[in-house]
């Protein structure tokens, strides 16, 4: 057949076409051998806990995660650890690897968690599960310069994580001002953050109490932030306060309160007093010490103060 025949110049093109199909298969299918290698690699390096030869079937499968999941929300983490590795030998899958990595970093194992995520990263370096987790990770390791990079990936991703950005802000200029370049960019003082970042009062507070307890005391929300200054005898006597006084048996006041303070205006002075417990607004678990990220759902800024009315108790003669 003659080159120059039109159905040569025809076939040609519709065998270029095939080589192409063939080669980004190819490619593909390399690119998803190499994935797998690297997770089987990944575990090989981790000394985990020897768990029972169980052969599972597909069925079987997301009951056992399910059962899995179920320690992990118990707090056994040693058990949900080992159904994840045994469904991890025989059905390899990055999501099972970052329930792996969630269950050191919950058990406080740091270092292996962030192991585990940079390996995830390596495989998957668009995964936002991931890079969230390696966020909480390192703000527990006091790497705030790294939680910035983090935030920058997110950033070419197209997501603005305002509230990760505030506390990373708020953790860098406690610890030594904010000095990173075009991160810390505006951001001169405590006072230059909570201008940007309103949801910050609290943080601001605590930190005006020790720098500045006159300024405290007029950013503070009365009832809001009642737990920050409620044991402090510096009280300003002006009516913002009237009811607080009023409930400490300082002064009088006929404004209305919430019931607590309320109660506490008119009840004997040893009868009762006030306690306090915080629920986060996203996952309603309650907890007896404020925390900017919530323990459980790692949600920042989300705890509200609880205020309860609690009879008074005698702890002068209690024995130790």
């Amino acid at each position: 057949m003659d080159y120059r025949d039109p159905l040569f110049s025809i076939i040609m093109f519709f065998l270029v076409i095939l080589i192409s199909v063939l080669i980004t298969l190819g490619f593909g299918k390399i690119k998803s051998f190499l994935k797998q290698r690297e997770i089987e690699r990944l575990l090989k390096e981790f000394d985990y806990v020897e768990i029972e030869n169980i052969k599972i079937d597909e069925s079987s499968i997301n009951a056992l995660l399910m059962l899995a999941k179920a320690y992990e929300i118990k707090g056994d983490y040693e058990r949900a650890l080992k159904i994840y590795l045994l469904v991890e030998k025989q059905n390899h899958s990055v999501s099972i690897l970052k329930s792996i990595a969630m269950i050191y970093f919950k058990a406080g194992f740091l270092e292996k968690s962030k192991n585990i995520v940079y390996q995830i990263l390596k495989v998957s370096p668009r995964d936002k599960e991931a890079l969230k987790l390696l966020i909480w990770i390192d703000e527990k390791l006091g790497n705030y310069k790294e939680i910035v990079d983090v935030l920058e990936v997110f950033k070419e991703l197209g997501v603005e994580l305002r509230k990760e950005k505030a506390n990373a802000l708020i953790k860098l200029f406690l610890k030594d001002k904010c000095n990173i370049k075009d991160f810390c960019e505006g951001v001169g003082s405590f006072d230059d953050i909570y201008r940007k970042y309103p949801f910050t009062r609290r943080e601001y507070v605590e930190f005006l109490f020790k720098t500045n307890i006159k300024k405290a005391y007029e950013i503070l929300d009365v009832y809001k932030d009642l737990d920050l200054y409620w044991n402090r005898d510096d009280i300003p006597d002006n009516e913002k306060f009237c009811n607080i006084l009023a409930a400490k048996k300082l002064k009088l006041c006929n404004k209305k309160a919430p019931f607590e303070i309320e109660a506490l205006k008119y009840l004997p002075k040893d009868l009762a007093e006030l306690e306090f417990e915080y629920i986060c607004s996203k996952c309603k678990k309650t907890f007896p010490l404020y925390s900017t990220r919530c323990p459980n759902c790692h949600k920042l800024f989300s705890q509200e103060l609880i205020v309860k009315l609690s009879e008074k108790k005698d702890i002068e003669n209690i024995e130790f």
